[in-house]
């Protein structure tokens, strides 16, 4: 725009030179006056038609049924604001369409950065869920590769009681635990694990891993069935697979949504070491605490277990820790902890468990102290056995 009611316009006519010219338009009480070239054209208001055109309707174009031959535009929009022209009902109705176009566009624009900035952040915060429905799709012989592929890369330099053994020793006190499930879909394997460090772990696909030193550390049966259903529950609410999907995020979820399952695949072949390795968020653990503890009483095991194992670890790393001043030997000894390392604690936590078994009616619970007794003594007639052949070769 120039000056008020006139504005920079192109006309087109025959006579024009190419057939068009740029020129200027001046707006006043009896119509519109296009200066064009030498042409001086003008168009009454009345009858006068007015049309949007162009990319995004953003050239406004004039006619006039008496003045044949010539037609106009503006790229100026505000002319559909010019105090003359908007007396015309048609005018009136392009500046509506106008607006809501404009409307239209910022809530485009509004949409895109929803999608750009709400969307991955709704991801992050309701990330378990949306793991929780991709590892649905992935199919159970994946999950099983997986889980069984990474037991065989840990087991690599490690010392692994036999298996047979090891089955034979555990079956009495975990068959109860594995029969109370609801339809698993999983075959469970048990690995005893010659390892100084109180702890335990379960792969996908049912590959569970305790270590000898929990065995041998645990003062009843039902401490130990108290972390192995725990870990359990890993296996079933699928919490180390949707771990590794949550950590390689917007790929994985990309691959899911569009079906891209060499990409999936690739992805899982090399999560072995986040698995062995990864941490539960806090509502993983205490689905595990819930859910074990609903396992543990569904068995007839004494559910108070696990609070009873957690109470002492948290106990022992206190006192451990309060013994040493130096800042790195502190840090050794939360390795040597290594569940609590992995399946943090909290009083929290502790208290919710104690709760539910406090307020449990008395059951007629399980008795499984022969059977950990033998346990313990063959687990520790293999630790002995180990680090002897140890010992003599070095």
């Amino acid at each position: 725009m120039t000056n008020k009611n006139q504005y920079e316009c192109i006309g087109f006519h025959d006579a024009l030179l190419k057939g068009k010219s740029s020129g200027i338009m001046h707006i006043d009480q009896q119509g519109i006056v296009f200066h064009i070239q030498q042409e001086q054209i003008r168009l009454p208001l009345q009858n006068l038609q007015v049309s949007l055109g162009g990319a995004s309707n953003r050239l406004v174009f004039f006619e006039h049924p008496l003045v044949k031959g010539w037609s106009f535009y503006t790229s100026d929009l505000g002319v559909l604001r010019d105090s003359y022209l908007g007396s015309q009902t048609i005018v009136a109705a392009l500046l509506g369409q106008a607006r809501r176009k404009r409307a239209l566009g910022w809530g485009a624009i509004s949409a895109v950065l929803f999608l750009i900035v709400a969307v991955p952040l709704l991801l992050v915060m309701r990330m378990d869920l949306v793991t929780g429905m991709i590892a649905k799709k992935i199919p159970l012989s994946w999950e099983q590769q997986l889980g069984e592929s990474t037991i065989a890369q840990y087991q690599l330099g490690k010392d692994v009681m036999d298996k047979k053994e090891s089955d034979l020793l555990l079956d009495p006190l975990i068959k109860p635990l594995l029969g109370a499930l609801d339809n698993s879909r999983y075959t469970y394997q048990f690995y005893i694990v010659n390892d100084g460090s109180l702890n335990a772990f379960a792969l996908p696909g049912g590959q569970v891993v305790i270590h000898s030193a929990l065995i041998l550390r645990a003062e009843s049966a039902e401490e130990l069935l108290g972390v192995v259903a725990h870990e359990i529950t890993h296996v079933e609410e699928q919490h180390g697979l949707r771990g590794v999907i949550g950590a390689t995020g917007i790929y994985m979820i990309a691959s899911a949504v569009f079906g891209d399952l060499s990409g999936m695949m690739a992805t899982l072949t090399s999560a072995a070491p986040l698995l062995l390795n990864q941490s539960y968020s806090r509502r993983f653990e205490t689905e595990s605490d819930l859910k074990g503890f609903a396992l543990l009483q569904k068995a007839r095991i004494n559910p108070a277990g696990l609070a009873s194992f957690f109470e002492k670890m948290i106990d022992e790393e206190k006192k451990q820790l309060e013994k040493i001043e130096d800042e790195n030997n502190r840090e050794l000894v939360k390795g040597a902890l290594q569940f609590l390392s992995t399946h943090p604690a909290s009083d929290e936590r502790i208290q919710k468990l104690n709760a539910l078994a406090t307020n449990l009616s008395h059951a007629d619970y399980q008795n499984f102290a022969s059977e950990f007794s033998v346990l313990q003594a063959a687990v520790k007639h293999f630790v002995n056995n180990t680090d002897g052949e140890k010992n003599n070769e070095m």
